[in-house]
């Protein structure tokens, strides 16, 4: 069945079939792609999906894939960025209350509950922690540049928490570098393992490291 044409109610948005612009039916296909990459490489893994079968998963032509997607490796990294960029926004959400002062432990709490639950869908974790790394060196350093921020997020949050803290940028961007690494390792570890580790637990541990950080920077500062 072809679709109706019917008059678009802003010109420059291109005409309107089945009551949606042409921007809306494209952004519509790219989320279905979106979503279909995270379907399939986050359970069959990015080098057992080809475009045929995200096609299908999508329930669209590959002109349609190829319009909005030059390969496969393009669409992890956008299925990559949208799951990161989603869980940024809930972990910064989480953080919203830190001022100067505030109560660190609480404040880590919230943000790494934040994080792990955002990984309770086994898909998001497998993109996120797994199938980015070694796919090309495009791919690694468009990864790396998420740890990199992410790292960023988490040491500016302390600081902002602790602008007492005697450390220098370099110590800080380390530092942040190494609790990220930590939480992916330990994300790995709980997705590999079956994901049988409960929230509180995943948790707890992450906080149990942050603080240990915490504490000897405190500790640091007194002297």
């Amino acid at each position: 069945m072809q679709d109706t044409p019917v008059t678009a109610s802003h010109p420059s948005q291109g005409r309107a079939y089945g009551g949606q612009s042409q921007q809306q039916r494209d952004a519509q296909r790219r989320q279905q792609f979106l979503q279909a990459g995270l379907q399939l490489f986050g359970t069959d893994g990015f080098r057992h999906t080809t475009v045929r079968s995200l096609c299908r998963e999508a329930q669209l032509t590959d002109r349609y894939f190829y319009r909005e997607f030059g390969s496969t490796e393009e669409l992890l990294r956008a299925v990559y960025a949208h799951c990161m960029d989603d869980i940024k926004a809930r972990v910064m959400a989480a953080f919203h209350q830190a001022s100067p002062g505030g109560h660190i432990e609480s404040i880590a709490r919230q943000g790494l509950a934040a994080f792990f639950n955002a990984m309770q869908d086994a898909r998001v974790a497998r993109v996120c922690m797994l199938e980015l790394e070694g796919v090309s060196a495009d791919c690694d350093r468009f990864y790396h540049g998420y740890m990199g921020d992410f790292a960023d997020m988490v040491m500016t949050l302390a600081r902002t928490v602790h602008p007492h803290w005697n450390i220098s940028n370099e110590e800080a961007a380390l530092l942040g570098t190494g609790f990220i690494g930590a939480m992916r390792q330990i994300t790995t570890y709980w997705l590999q393992s079956g994901c049988s580790a409960s929230v509180d637990t995943l948790v707890n541990t992450g906080l149990r490291m942050i603080m240990g950080m915490v504490r000897q920077l405190e500790a640091e500062a007194k002297d």
